[in-house]
């Protein structure tokens, strides 16, 4: 890794609910020959951007797994860090950026469970972030979105597909705004799916970076099936 640089935060310590028990845990599960994970890692690290890393970790035993995993593909990376993650996302966020309090640089936040990242998305996304603050990586919506009723299943509203993207990770901030955001929305109590509606919050534009490659997140079974294929290709 470089000397200083930027920081990326792992998230490894989700569940695999919807994995059906085909996969007892996504981000350890073997892809292509690699641990989940390791695809990601390598990506971040092949940018030489990345001056540290933090992993969060569900569990002890999950934990060693990591560990293991890493010292096998990435001996190198024996500098690596493991936090706690907490019940949901964003408290796995917050556990990992409250040990990067005090860096002056940009923090990379990435779902463990998305490894197509590609080394030139990771450098577009940075490169918009070292610009405006925060930048995430994103793609155009495809299909016409419905926004349904709060009681019902039916339409209240149907967007027009032009404005319309979808959030994808990496996410790119300056530390010390995404840490100020997060314990914001702790204080608050506030529920957020993704970084940027926390940074958001407390009133930083976040740019929009279209990717231009494959970013799947492994979430049902065939979508290891798809990845796969998606990997043979690159």
């Amino acid at each position: 890794m470089s000397a200083g640089g930027d920081i990326l935060i792992l998230l490894a310590a989700g569940s695999a609910r919807r994995m059906q028990s085909v996969v007892d845990d996504k981000i350890t599960a073997p892809l292509a020959g690699k641990p989940v994970f390791i695809h990601s890692l390598q990506s971040f690290l092949s940018t030489g951007l990345i001056g540290r890393v933090v992993i969060t970790y569900r569990d002890e035993a999950q934990r060693a797994k990591l560990q293991a995993q890493l010292a096998a593909h990435l001996p190198a990376l024996t500098d690596a860090e493991f936090v706690a993650g907490g019940e949901s996302r964003q408290d796995s966020v917050l556990a990992a950026l409250n040990t990067c309090e005090g860096h002056v640089g940009l923090t990379h936040i990435h779902d463990g469970a998305r490894p197509l990242v590609s080394p030139e998305a990771i450098r577009k996304v940075r490169a918009k972030a070292c610009e405006t603050g925060a930048a995430i990586l994103a793609g155009r919506a495809a299909d016409t979105v419905k926004i349904a009723k709060a009681d019902s299943a039916s339409v209240a509203t149907s967007p027009d597909r032009g404005l319309v993207w979808t959030a994808e990770t990496p996410q790119v901030f300056r530390t010390a705004t995404v840490l100020k955001a997060y314990r914001k929305v702790a204080e608050l109590q506030r529920k957020v799916t993704d970084d940027s509606s926390a940074v958001e919050f407390v009133g930083q534009d976040v740019s929009l970076v279209e990717n231009p490659s494959v970013n799947l997140k492994l979430t049902r079974p065939a979508d290891f099936v798809l990845a796969e294929a998606i990997l043979r290709t690159r």
